[in-house]
């Protein structure tokens, strides 16, 4: 039986890998958007505000969601985002987030699957980890049969929008990964290809709970 799957996402760097996965999955998939964006007509598109979503009348019958969005910040913000821009990445990382999957809960979906961050913490000092470890304590409160949690280090992969900074620190993050063995491990820099694939492998698995992925589930899926 085919599965119906909802992917909010689906342009940015991971969701779009994820979207490459589905489709070679043979699911039908929905995609849940700001903007139309997609040309494939085997591809149902929800387009909307996403600070509407929690009043978002649309009946569906889903099976399961991805969610691959984030607010874009730069290198430096990751480490220290000003008290001005922090509402703003709340908005997007945490309440679009609860709210997509909320909506994927009412009409059905019993599996999900999300994009974090290695090191999230709701307890950390830092905005970007504690917002991403709120998010995932969020999402495991919700009560889906299946939650899958990836927690990548710096993704690598072609953006929209690529800088000569991101450019040069996955140059340098790239030699000092060597020198991260053993717990250090984790925080390498990884291919949204491979965390992708790893999401859609362990989503298609028999296994229900709460599943975190992290770089030797992104590099042995």
């Amino acid at each position: 039986m085919t599965k119906t799957v909802l992917l909010a996402g689906a342009s940015g760097l991971v969701g779009s890998k994820i979207l490459e996965e589905l489709d070679n999955n043979n699911v039908k998939i929905i995609s849940l958007a700001r903007n139309k964006f997609h040309s494939d007509s085997n591809i149902e598109e929800i387009i909307c505000d996403f600070n509407e979503i929690d009043a978002l009348t649309y009946k569906i019958k889903l099976d399961e969601v991805y969610v691959a969005i984030g607010k874009p910040l730069k290198l430096y913000e990751l480490l220290y985002l000003r008290k001005s821009e922090r509402s703003a990445f709340r908005k997007v990382d945490f309440d679009f987030i609860r709210s997509i999957a909320l909506f994927a809960k009412k009409n059905g979906a019993k599996s999900i699957g999300i994009v974090s961050a290695i090191g999230a913490n709701d307890k950390s000092k830092n905005t970007y980890l504690k917002v991403k470890g709120e998010i995932e304590k969020e999402i495991i409160s919700l009560g889906f049969q299946k939650i899958v949690i990836a927690q990548p280090g710096h993704l690598l992969g072609k953006r929209k929008d690529e800088k000569l900074l991101i450019s040069i620190f996955e140059k340098i993050t790239y030699v000092f990964g060597y020198l991260m063995i053993g717990p250090l491990k984790k925080f390498r820099n990884i291919n949204a290809s491979k965390v992708a694939k790893s999401i859609v492998l362990k989503m298609n698995s028999n296994e229900r709970g709460v599943h975190f992925l992290n770089f030797d589930d992104f590099t042995n899926p």
